[in-house]
């Protein structure tokens, strides 16, 4: 064998063994990346499992939540509509009152013009009462519904809207 083919042929079996080497590096570092990523994709998988989970939670007791602040703004609207029902029937009544002692015949004479005022003072004043007692009841209808509606709201804030999104349960 030539001399310089002996260093030729161990040059080329040098670069052979570089190329390999360096090639069964290159084949570990994509496995390394593969399983990394499978690893990094696995550790998101979870992630995203338990978020959703503790979302899934959350909505379960804003849901209940919901419900319970419907219920009992549902239950404050039939009482205010009871009360205001109420006062409807007492102003009813009231104003039926009026109505008979506006009707009753007059315990004077015509020529007596002092009691004849007072009956008209006391008429008008009866009157102005029914009319103040259906003002009042209207107004306080009207006080009354804004009431549930704050209450309503207030609770709807407080224990739907501030439910914890670990999803724990109030």
């Amino acid at each position: 064998m030539k001399p310089g083919l002996h260093w030729l042929l161990g040059a080329a079996a040098l670069a052979a063994l570089v190329w390999g080497v360096n090639s069964y590096q290159g084949h570990l570092i994509d496995k390394g990346d593969a399983q990394g990523a499978a690893r990094v994709q696995q550790a998101w998988d979870a992630d995203t499992y338990q978020r959703n989970l503790a979302t899934g939670q959350a909505n379960a007791v804003r849901q209940r939540a919901a419900e319970k602040v419907a219920d009992e703004q549902a239950q404050r609207q039939a009482k205010t509509a009871a009360d205001v029902a109420a006062a409807r029937t007492t102003e009813r009544g009231l104003r039926a009152e009026i109505k008979r002692l506006n009707a009753r015949p007059q315990p004077f004479t015509a020529d007596d013009s002092g009691l004849a005022a007072c009956t008209r003072e006391a008429t008008t004043a009866r009157q102005l009462l029914g009319a103040c007692s259906q003002r009042y009841t209207v107004l306080a209808a009207d006080a009354d519904s804004l009431r549930d509606q704050v209450l309503g709201l207030q609770q709807w804030h407080a224990d739907v809207c501030r439910v914890p999104a670990t999803g724990a349960a109030q």
